[in-house]
């Protein structure tokens, strides 16, 4: 009977040959007695945002319930104002009839509405399902449901049922294999549109002798959704309609198998991988009019083909831990133009010439892209006191474009260079170095854009410690960069368009226990920074813009019967500096300074409360004066 049921799986898992991961099944079952809120609010400068989010699941009895609902709303005091409001409600009640057979019924709501009249600004869909789960074996579960689906768009309101079904296998035996599988079909016929979806994993482990491990994975999901969009005039007049339809309809195909080798014994890991992901993406307009002779009339479709290969290595001894990582990917994608039946029927030349445009401007579009990238990290324990990591990165993309109207096809090198040496100098104090190299050179191999050709070179030095005392934590930053970008061409450009940016960073951050319940806490940061223009053959700089930056935040700390009060001062200042025939002036003074608060209340880690706010007495241009409050609220409870 068991491996009846097991085939049966199978045969609907290859169906629709699909993949998903578990986590994305639509009733999905959730963890007993998880219950929580979160909730967040914050307002600064003029934008407003608050998102909250409440979840529950209990089980009683038979009976197992769940809600969610995640809710976020962003106002922007501009002129216009700006509202966004978005959320999500679902619950959800089932109930045990005999131990392998449940049933049960889903409500969904989701609701998207934004002041803006940009594309889909406003949408609410209200889903209702009766679904019935069956688990014929302990990892494999069965759910097929129907429901009843309403849905607006942009002023339009469709009504529709909805049907389908999901399962999932975890960890099923078979043979020599475990598999983890699950998939979910879904139909939503709401006239005169209709969302389907196809979307089903299979995952085959396969261990064998000497600590190898093989994984076949494959994926196929296809999605298509119907949605409303103003129609043009010509539409609307020849249909008498509002609003058009588009249809888009993504597949996604995924193979990948991966052999893995792990021995404990030897401190040593190898993984290889070879994956195969192709994608299509078909739009197609519902109402066309024949009377428009332009190339807008034409739908298009995306297809994308990747192969990928990767590989990765690690090796683990008492001194020294080291890994090796590598990638190599090509990627073909291509935008096609799609005709229609219709199209010959009148206008053929204009029709025809109209095709012809809208193919040439996709086939702009079309790209190949080969990258390849390798990455070596490591760390070396010197002695009981002293540490070295370090790592390398090296990535190079071949971007080309098989249009010769298109002239981005370019060369990208990306190296990365990272040195750490960490010393513990006292039971107390850490003292760090880190040295960082980055080179960037970009060519492009068209004239058209060969302008564009670069060099980008940035070096970075950082050093600083990390005390812990009985009474005192502070942590310490000392930082110097320095970013060149050198166009290959600037000789022959009489805009001298390379550049340079250097900047100092001191950063602080200390704590200090005054007694038992009282702590003083400062942060703090300067920077100074150097922009000019820059020629790299003789390294030389034309000054062009300084900046400096202060910002300082003392805070003293009450800690009351786990309630902690902070009470202390914001304050940032930004100087901007300008060159005119090398001569330094102050351009611009940012200074902003004010009081601020904050309660942090915390219970075994179940409930956090924190509400943090400051108030800003700010002055910049010539005098000019403001006031500006600034809250946040945040708000995380585990029941």
């Amino acid at each position: 009977m068991k491996k009846a049921l097991i085939i049966i799986f199978f045969c609907l898992s290859g169906l629709t040959l699909a993949q998903i991961r578990s986590d994305s099944l639509f009733f999905a079952d959730s963890l007993g007695g998880s219950k929580g809120i979160i909730s967040r609010f914050d307002k600064q400068l003029n934008t407003y945002n608050l998102n909250s989010l409440i979840y529950a699941n209990h089980r009683y009895g038979k009976f197992f319930f769940s809600l969610l609902e995640d809710y976020n709303s962003t106002l922007i005091k501009t002129v216009p104002q700006n509202i966004k409001d978005e959320q999500n409600l679902s619950f959800m009640i089932e109930y045990a009839l005999i131990p392998r057979l449940s049933t049960g019924v889903l409500l969904k709501n989701q609701i998207l509405s934004d002041t803006r009249r940009l594309g889909l600004n406003e949408a609410s869909e209200i889903n209702s399902y009766f679904y019935v789960k069956y688990v014929p074996l302990r990892s494999v579960q069965l759910k097929p449901y129907f429901g009843y689906s309403n849905n607006r768009q942009i002023g339009e309101k469709d009504y529709g049922y909805t049907y389908g079904g999901e399962g999932s296998a975890d960890g099923l035996e078979f043979s020599d294999f475990r598999i983890y599988s699950s998939f979910r079909l879904n139909n939503t016929d709401i006239s005169p549109r209709k969302n389907t979806l196809r979307n089903i994993n299979l995952n085959l482990f396969n261990e064998f002798e000497n600590q190898f491990r093989n994984v076949l994975s494959t994926n196929y999901e296809e999605n298509r959704k119907d949605f409303y969009f103003v129609a043009d005039s010509l539409v609307a007049q020849e249909f008498n309609l509002l609003n058009n339809i588009q249809s888009r309809t993504e597949q996604n195909y995924f193979l990948q198998n991966r052999l893995s080798f792990a021995n404990d014994s030897r401190n040593a890991f190898f993984d290889v991988s070879g994956r195969v992901i192709w994608r299509d993406i078909d739009r197609e307009t519902r109402y066309k009019s024949l009377s428009n002779l332009s190339s807008s009339i034409f739908d298009v479709k995306v297809q994308e083909f990747r192969l990928e290969f990767e590989s990765s290595g690690r090796y683990r001894s008492k001194i020294f831990d080291g890994s090796l990582h590598f990638l190599y990917s090509e990627r073909d994608e291509k935008h096609l133009t799609k005709k229609f039946d219709e199209s010959n029927i009148f206008y053929r030349d204009e029709r025809r010439r109209a095709y012809e445009e809208r193919s040439r401007i996709e086939s702009q579009k079309n790209n190949k892209a080969i990258r390849g990238s390798f990455t070596f990290t490591g760390s070396f324990m010197l002695s009981v006191k002293d540490s070295l990591a370090f790592s390398l990165f090296h990535n190079k993309l071949t971007y080309d474009t098989p249009s010769d109207e298109n002239f981005d096809d370019r060369d990208e090198l990306l190296s990365i260079v990272r040195i750490n040496y960490a010393k513990r100098l006292t039971p107390f104090f850490q003292l760090f170095l880190n040295v960082e190299g980055n080179i960037n050179h970009t060519v492009y191999l068209f004239a058209e854009r060969s302008s564009n050709n670069n060099y980008q070179r940035i070096a970075k030095l950082s050093t600083g410690g990390n005390f812990t005392g009985r009474n005192i934590t502070s942590k310490n930053l000392f930082e110097v960069s320095a970013n060149y970008t050198v166009y290959d061409y600037e000789d022959l450009n009489p805009n001298l368009k390379s550049f340079s940016f250097r900047q100092l960073s001191i950063y602080d951050s200390t704590t200090i226990k005054l007694d038992k319940r009282l702590f003083l806490k400062f942060y703090g940061y300067l920077k100074y920074s150097k922009q000019g223009e820059f020629r790299w053959t003789s390294f030389e700089e034309r000054p062009v813009r300084d900046i400096k930056e202060i910002y300082l935040e003392p805070k003293l700390n009450f800690d009351v019967s786990g309630v902690i009060f902070g009470i202390g001062m914001r304050y940032l200042r930004l100087d901007n500096y300008m060159f005119t025939n090398k001569i330094k002036s102050l351009e611009s003074v940012y200074e902003s300074i004010g009081p601020l608060s904050e309660i942090l209340y915390t219970i075994n880690n179940s409930l956090q409360v924190r509400v943090y706010g400051w108030l800003e007495y700010i002055k910049f241009e010539l005098n000019k004066h403001r006031q500006l409050a600034n809250l946040n609220l945040q708000m995380n409870w585990q029941l």
